[in-house]
């Protein structure tokens, strides 16, 4: 995505050292009506799903088998390659996706698996959420909706929107009760996310601010350098060093033999 903006907008060299920054320079300079234009035609497409993708699509059958309740996914990613994916394993899922901008900025829209879409306006009163009976895609910072109007499409990509982002009430307080109380107590496994990157970091101090994860969590990911180890240790989370696709491999083996067993 860094490389198509920046040979798109012609971005220079001073300002296209990662993805918020050029995307601030292409905002600021050519507008954010063209940046999230050029997102959207981008990112609408029927992109193959990938190991990661077919293993968490999987993943809510073999939990099912097992009698425990569905996961809650939580994604930086603006695509719908996920969603394709669970289409696909003939899974259904809510969608429940981060609003940057607008009238409704701040707030979260959950679409049901027919399509019908609900600002969620007061989210300790929201019901109508639960892990028992489907997968959650939790898309932290929205997201292209890929019906005309594009009503709900909204993309934290800036530098400024990740500022704002932050300046913003913790997440768990603008999330339905039930998905808040997920991710204040459960395990986190994190799959391939760098933490140099400002998506990750900024989802982290939403939801915990400097506070350590208080359930054992795991990062997976390969040859991260000391400074990403530092950051995972400070948060109270295990890093690995082993290629993402090698270690789904072994992650589908085991819940197969679990499941079997």
């Amino acid at each position: 995505m860094l490389a198509h903006l920046i040979k798109r907008f012609d971005c220079p060299s001073t300002h296209s050292r990662d993805l918020a920054q050029a995307a601030e320079y292409i905002g600021l300079t050519k507008g954010v009506g063209p940046l999230h234009d050029e997102l959207h035609a981008l990112l609408d497409g029927d992109y193959a799903p990938g190991p990661t993708h077919r293993l968490l699509a999987e993943l809510p059958a073999q939990l099912r088998a097992r009698g425990v309740a569905h996961p809650l996914i939580v994604t930086t990613s603006f695509d719908r390659t996920l969603e394709h994916a669970f289409v696909a394993a003939g899974e259904e899922f809510d969608l429940v996706s981060h609003l940057a901008l607008g009238r409704y900025r701040g707030k979260f829209v959950h679409v049901t698996p027919d399509g019908a879409s609900t600002l969620i306006e007061v989210p300790n009163a929201y019901a109508d959420l639960s892990l028992e009976q489907r997968t959650v895609i939790l898309k932290v910072l929205g997201g292209i909706d890929h019906r005309p109007e594009r009503a709900w499409e909204s993309f934290v990509v800036t530098e400024d929107d990740h500022i704002d982002y932050l300046a913003q009430a913790e997440i768990t307080g603008v999330l339905p009760v039930t998905l808040a109380a997920k991710l204040r107590r459960s395990h986190f496994l994190f799959l391939g996310y760098p933490l140099h990157e400002w998506s990750l970091r900024v989802f982290l101090h939403r939801v915990w601010g400097r506070e350590k994860v208080a359930y054992r969590s795991w990062a997976i990911g390969p040859t991260p350098d000391a400074i990403e180890q530092e950051h995972w240790r400070q948060r109270g989370i295990d890093s690995f060093d082993m290629p993402v696709d090698e270690y789904l491999s072994r992650l589908r083996d085991r819940i197969e033999a679990e499941v079997l067993a």
